[in-house]
């Protein structure tokens, strides 16, 4: 009964549904080293990546801003244990970066007269 409900009820993906689904790590953005956000690279390369899709409209300022919120938290060594080894001060440069890409993508979206609750973060 539990083997037919699993089967009835799990969704096949297609190759295009996968990539849109992994649009971040594996894809777009090379995963260095072990599986997973482990190194310095990967966190520049996902910012740029989040940047890029919302200059081309692929995501929206909220999505945006979410997604390097999440990115931002996951600089910690407290959130992410694969980042043990990198120095803190190699840290605190990546999450300058991911503020600056933040504010740069709050001031464009003020300026393309975005409604305020579309900019804010949750």
């Amino acid at each position: 009964m539990v083997k037919r409900y699993i089967e009835e009820n799990t969704k096949e993906f297609t190759k295009e549904e996968k990539e849109k689904r992994y649009k971040y790590l594996g894809k777009e953005v090379i995963d260095v080293g072990d599986p997973g956000l482990d190194s310095l690279p990967e966190f520049y390369g996902i910012a740029n990546a989040i940047w890029r899709d919302w200059k081309e409209g692929e995501i929206s300022t909220k999505t945006a801003l979410g997604r390097l919120a999440l990115l931002k938290l996951l600089t910690y060594k407290t959130k992410n244990r694969k980042i043990a080894d990198i120095p803190d001060e190699d840290l605190e440069e990546v999450r300058k970066f991911i503020d600056y890409v933040r504010q740069v993508i709050k001031n464009e979206s003020r300026r393309k007269g975005e409604p305020e609750e579309e900019r804010s973060e949750e």
